[in-house]
């Protein structure tokens, strides 16, 4: 993956226009729940799931969305598709919005790989493990895109735990957990990236 640069604005910072972005963690699945890693394994929403996403998308009207993009696994796609129901907005899908694959250690609990790579996974060369730093490299190119594509305009992008906390490190400089299922960050690209508000708890 080649290294992204970020937007390069062509006035100073914070006199260009604003594009606004509400980073949408889909919602619980039973994976989740069972405190398993996800990945690229494509699990979909179960009922709590959907009634996070329900929520969330009334608590989204009237804030002047206009359009959703979310990753193809079916959890944060249908997480989009409830979303822009409610909101009556069109809806889009991105691969490269896709969480962060895990290979091997997909469909492993926390407590496994804990107790079978006690230091920790970043470290280890797995086949089909993405490493943090393209991760990091993904989201940056894929949120950097979103915010040349649709300049000016309010996006939900709903996507997951990794990829949100790698956006986090890479475009914020900030070492936090994602929001929860079913909840969201605001952000804007004017120059630079910055957090206008939200942020949560939870891993996965």
């Amino acid at each position: 993956m080649s290294i992204y640069e970020p937007p390069k604005p062509s006035v100073p910072t914070g006199t260009q226009t604003t594009t606004r972005f509400c980073l949408v963690r889909h919602g619980t699945t039973d994976w989740n729940q069972e405190n398993r890693i996800q990945g690229a394994t494509d699990t979909p929403l179960n009922g709590q799931g959907q009634m996070e996403i329900g929520r969330l998308a009334i608590a989204l009207k009237n804030e002047g969305w206009e359009l959703v993009v979310t990753s193809d696994l079916q959890r944060a796609a249908e997480s989009g598709r409830i979303i822009g129901q409610e909101l009556m907005i069109p809806v889009f899908s991105h691969r490269e919005l896709r969480e962060r694959s895990f290979g091997p250690l997909e469909g492993l609990t926390f407590a496994e790989i804990k107790a079978k790579y006690p230091k920790g996974s970043d470290h280890l060369a797995l086949p089909g493990l993405e490493s943090r730093r393209a991760i990091e490299a993904r989201a940056m190119a894929t949120m950097g895109m979103l915010a040349t594509v649709f300049t000016g305009r309010r996006v939900i992008v709903v996507s997951h735990g990794g990829f949100i906390r790698a956006f986090f490190r890479a475009g914020l400089g900030l070492e936090r957990r994602s929001p929860a299922n079913g909840e969201r960050v605001v952000v804007v690209w004017d120059g630079r990236w910055q957090l206008v508000e939200g942020g949560s708890r939870n891993d996965g």
